[in-house]
């Protein structure tokens, strides 16, 4: 006899599975009857009507699906096991947005979401190109939207819905509380979100990241569209816009979830090279190369080969990155990635099908667009040419460690991933990071097509003494001492000191500022990087009388007992006291001056421990921003009766610098896009 349920909120979530289906459904169709009307030709608009109809049904759809599940979220309706899994009673209204997109089908459907407005916006910007272009994009929505439709076909999971019922989730609920008509009354709460997640950070940098992820869509659907129309180059001056709008909100969302991880995690930065962060990093870095050729091709036809490929390869790679994180294949690597849930196969299959589309197009059109080189040594194209080539390598460097796991799956082997991955992709990067500034500053003195020598030459004077007297102080009082780091100050300056000439005086016969501002920002991010990271240093070794184990322990470690003051980093540090919030533990620690017999606070650093009562203790840093140096702690053990604690403090210099440089070369690159969408989109109609 099947239970009579009580309480259960079904209306909602059936609706949700229907819409889910109806976008399913109309995104076939839609990439159906672009396809014919492109084929057709623009007499027969009755299929371009019809797939527009398909498109907006599909669009509001989604919308739909969304509002229905931030409607059960915010109702706890804990009978559906996404709300159960990722949501409480006890969360800040803050925090439930964040549960949207804290599992794969929420952010599966924020990144249908975006592409699906993405797509609005398309019909009417599209024009003549309108039919190709939409049939490429509504047939991605076919794979983004089956990822949630939670069923099984010949064998196979297809997708996992968001408004599948908690007793669903079970084989048999015989011996379980879901054996009872009455068992709503018997869940008190949810399960909540993971507690490293509940910052505000992560409110806003899953969906700025999925935004950069969808628009990467387009510039690729331009792209096989022009292959569709034999049309070689005008896709160029359309996709820029798109490809630089994807650039900087990737960028933005990459550098949201810095910020995140500085203020969340226990390593003292905002980059540890770790599987997930870099499977993002890669499609950022291939669109920075392929904007560049895009640039090249547009006045040089040798650089369209490498503008169609890494145009291209960005949405391949995006799909490749949700492959890593989705799949379960970084689960032993990756902090970040999420566990298989038996949809390997889909995004496979989702990411082969984009990587085949590619390499037929490019294959199979190879010789029609590929024309002889006309290389001009002494031009801009062919430096910046090469400095895309550049980023393009570094960018292969990254994928290939980054694939370790993929390899040993696929291949069976055992390759060991780098033991201390942050010295490792640090000591390969850095040359790349040399090349790039010293192409940048080149630039800023290059015409396009041919330069005269002399000319050029005596451009470069002025930066070139200013870089070499800024960087002999540095070398002769010792500030620094390595070779590597000198060449690095030495390109950095350079650049930097190169770009300001050019931005302040015209150097070149014209001058594109949002370009020069990203470079700029580019540098002073890569100057950040040096200030802050060779400097950084733990301050926090154990001068107290206990014992911590063993030699890393006590040299990277110190132990506070209450009310007690030890000499830390330049401060005595006494631990005052803590106080209960909710979950969270937070300790009180102050950092004192000594002033003759008396101690003088500076000021109080607040770390603290969030004990979720099914998901144990997450350990939350705590961080002094000053002028020149940031004082970053975090508690690593805290006594029984918290009558003593265990910090780790680490000094970072300037990292300041860092978080303006990043800012800045976003600005540029915004810059960069509206100048380019104004031109395209608004003067031209």
């Amino acid at each position: 006899m099947q239970i009579q349920y009580i309480g259960e909120h079904l209306l909602p979530g059936n609706l949700g599975q229907i819409f889910v289906w109806i976008s399913f459904v109309t995104s076939i169709f839609a990439t159906v009857f672009y396809a014919l009307s492109f084929k057709r030709g623009p007499e027969e608009k009755k299929w371009l009507t019809g797939a527009r109809s398909f498109y907006v049904v599909h669009a509001f759809s989604l919308i739909g699906v969304g509002v229905i599940l931030y409607y059960l979220i915010i109702n706890h309706f804990f009978e559906y096991s996404y709300v159960w899994q990722y949501s409480s009673r006890t969360l800040p209204m803050k925090y439930i947005i964040s549960c949207f997109w804290a599992g794969q089908e929420g952010s599966f459907l924020v990144w249908a979401l975006w592409q699906a407005l993405i797509g609005i916006f398309l019909i009417f910007l599209a024009k003549k190109w309108e039919s190709p272009v939409m049939a490429v994009f509504s047939f991605s929505q076919v794979f983004v939207t089956s990822m949630l439709l939670g069923v099984n076909f010949l064998g196979m999971k297809i997708g996992a819905s968001p408004f599948n019922l908690i007793r669903e989730t079970l084989d048999t609920v015989k011996d379980t509380i879901f054996a009872q008509p009455n068992y709503l009354s018997m869940i008190g709460d949810g399960n909540g979100l993971n507690p490293l997640l509940e910052n505000i950070w992560m409110t806003i940098h899953p969906p700025i990241l999925f935004l950069g992820y969808a628009l990467s869509l387009v510039p690729f659907s331009y792209a096989i569209a022009s292959f569709m129309k034999k049309d070689y180059h005008t896709w160029l001056g359309r996709a820029l816009p798109w490809a630089l709008l994807a650039l900087t909100l990737l960028g933005a969302g990459i550098l949201l979830g810095g910020a995140w991880a500085y203020v969340s995690l226990t390593f003292g930065g905002f980059w540890a090279w770790d599987p997930v962060e870099n499977s993002s990093l890669v499609p950022w870095m291939t669109l920075v190369a392929s904007v560049h050729f895009i640039l090249i091709a547009r006045r040089q036809n040798y650089a369209l080969f490498a503008a169609y490929l890494f145009i291209c390869l960005s949405y391949v790679l995006v799909l490749y990155a949700s492959f890593l994180t989705r799949s379960g294949v970084l689960s032993e690597t990756s902090a970040h990635s999420f566990g298989d849930n038996g949809m390997t196969a889909q995004l496979l299959i989702y990411m082969l099908a984009f990587l085949g589309m590619m390499v037929y197009m490019i294959a199979a059109n190879f010789r029609k667009f590929h024309e002889k080189k006309q290389e001009i040594l002494l031009s801009r194209e062919f430096w910046m040419f090469l400095g895309a080539i550049i980023v393009a390598l570094a960018a292969f460097q990254i994928v290939v460690t980054t694939s370790i796991p993929v390899f040993n799956s696929i291949f069976k082997t055992s390759i060991a991933p780098p033991i201390d991955p942050v010295s490792f992709y640090n000591r390969w990067q850095m040359p790349f990071a040399l090349l790039i500034a010293g192409f940048i500053a080149f630039c800023q003195f290059l015409n396009f097509n041919s330069n005269e020598t002399g000319k050029f030459l005596r451009k470069l004077i002025v930066p070139l003494v200013a870089t070499i007297v800024i960087c002999i102080p540095f070398i002769v009082t010792g500030i620094v001492t390595r070779i590597n780091f000198i060449l690095f100050l030495f390109f950095i300056l350079f650049a930097l000191l190169s770009s300001l000439y050019g931005m302040m005086f015209r150097t070149t016969s014209r001058k594109n500022t949002g370009a020069i501002i990203s470079h700029i920002g580019f540098i002073i991010f890569l100057l950040g990087t040096l200030m802050t990271f060779s400097n950084s240093k733990v301050i926090s070794s154990n001068t107290s009388r206990y014992d911590l184990g063993d030699r890393k322990a006590n040299d990277e470690n110190l132990l506070l007992m209450r009310n007690d003051t030890l000499y830390m980093g330049g401060f005595y540090v006494a631990y005052v006291g803590n106080r209960k919030e909710g979950n969270f533990t937070i300790y009180q620690i102050d950092f004192l001056k000594r002033e003759g017999t008396k101690y003088v606070k500076e000021f109080t650093l607040n770390p603290s421990v969030n004990v979720h009562p099914r998901m144990g203790a997450v350990y939350n840093p705590d961080t002094r921003h000053l002028l020149s140096r940031d004082y970053y702690t975090y508690i690593s053990t805290v006594g029984e009766e918290r009558d003593y604690i265990v910090i780790k403090a680490i000094m970072n210099p300037y990292i300041y610098v860092l978080w303006i440089g990043c800012i800045v070369m976003t600005a540029g690159l915004g810059w960069a896009f509206w100048r380019r969408a104004r031109r395209r989109w608004i003067s031209n109609g």
